[in-house]
């Protein structure tokens, strides 16, 4: 909870010019080769040509990522001006001189891509970027159930946000080689996205030793520094092919094409979202607003219920151990249900009928008897999809 937290506080502040250039790497540690493997797919170019156009006008470009901690970088990231995201701005800052370039690093660790269609709205396209990188392959690979349909819910609000808006998906990967590219490849072929796969661009170096792992990972998932770098790289090398096949003038650009009907599902291209501060409870027993950050119920029990719209019904919680089978939630009246403490941000409840419903989560008392207990159940946000 802290984590995901400071990650909240510091997505908040990260909205800024850049002022100081990456410290990128001396020498590139992507190879042609590398670069070559890393390109999925190009995709239509239409919509990274009209962001190209924009900054050869010298008109001001946001450049946004949205992800889970790869993206945010964190202390796996000791200089934080070389995550991939700001090493994309300094491209279009040297590459269009004196161009006014902001960055949002919309990463929050420990989140895939269900929370990400929650949030996009607010965290990235509140924002107007006119490309974002979609950075979802290694926390929708959770083993759980595919998130295909609301990795798509992403891409469809961030394309309909805008005709201009240009995305890039990006796949990291896990150090046993797994990740989801293969569901959102599907997608991204779909909707005609440009595709960079860091997994394909390094596994057959690390497979033949002429890159280590520890060389570019910081543990089993993180990339460091150098390992940022080559993301970086990759992604650059797009840009500048693109550039590259940029038509002289505006008026030879190809038109935007309308966004495509659904592969899967648009369920997850409506969705709302309640932070703590947001959620007003339609009852409260035993429960508090704690700090401004959460919601909070101790070992002596409590009941919380609030009003939520959507077929799909997701929340944000801490469940600790001595709590793991003293936490219930119950929809719409409905017969109880134990309430998982890692809820991997999946649905707690799906094929709802449209609409409101009332729901409730329940903690019967937990703890060992006579003995102080600490520890609280916590909610940290409330959201559906399907409106």
């Amino acid at each position: 909870m802290k984590h995901l937290l400071t990650a909240i506080k510091i997505l908040v502040m990260s909205t800024a010019l850049i002022t100081t250039p990456p410290a990128l790497a001396d020498e590139p540690l992507a190879t042609d080769l590398m670069r070559q493997r890393s390109l999925v797919s190009s995709g239509n170019p239409a919509r990274i040509q009209a962001v190209l156009a924009k900054a050869r006008r010298g008109e001001p470009i946001c450049l946004a990522a949205i992800g889970g901690s790869i993206t945010a970088g964190g202390k796996n990231t000791k200089d934080p001006q070389r995550r991939y995201v700001q090493q994309l701005g300094k491209w279009f800052e040297t590459t269009f001189p004196g161009l006014k370039v902001r960055v949002v690093n919309a990463g929050i660790g420990g989140t895939n891509s269900t929370y990400g269609a929650l949030r996009v709205q607010r965290d990235v396209i509140a924002q107007q970027p006119d490309l974002v990188v979609v950075e979802y392959a290694v926390n929708d690979s959770t083993g759980l159930g595919k998130l295909d349909e609301s990795y798509e819910g992403v891409l469809r609000q961030l394309l309909a946000g805008s005709p201009n808006r240009a995305l890039i998906q990006l796949f990291f990967m896990h150090k046993d080689n797994t990740n989801g590219q293969p569901e959102q490849e599907v997608l991204g072929r779909h909707y005609g996205l440009p595709m960079i796969s860091f997994r394909d661009a390094v596994w057959p170096e690390l497979q033949t030793g002429k890159l280590k792992w520890e060389t570019i990972y910081d543990d089993v998932i993180h990339p460091n520094d150098a390992g940022h770098d080559i993301a970086s790289e990759l992604l650059r090398d797009f840009l500048n092919n693109s550039l590259a096949k940029l038509p002289k003038t505006d008026a030879e650009l190809a038109p935007v094409a309308a966004v495509p009907a659904p592969m899967i599902s648009d369920t997850y291209e409506r969705c709302t979202l309640f932070r703590p501060a947001d959620l007003k409870p339609l009852s409260s027993e035993g429960w508090v607003f704690a700090d401004s950050r959460v919601w909070e119920c101790g070992s002596a029990g409590g009941r919380l219920e609030y009003e939520v719209t959507g077929s799909i019904l997701l929340l944000g919680r801490n469940i600790p151990a001595t709590a793991s089978k003293n936490v219930d939630i119950i929809v719409d009246g409905d017969a109880p249900r134990l309430l998982l403490p890692d809820g991997h941000n999946l649905p707690v409840a799906k094929d709802l009928k449209p609409g409101k419903h009332r729901v409730a989560v329940v903690v019967r008392p937990f703890g060992e008897a006579g003995k102080e207990n600490t520890k609280k159940v916590q909610i940290w946000w409330v959201g559906g999809a399907g409106l």
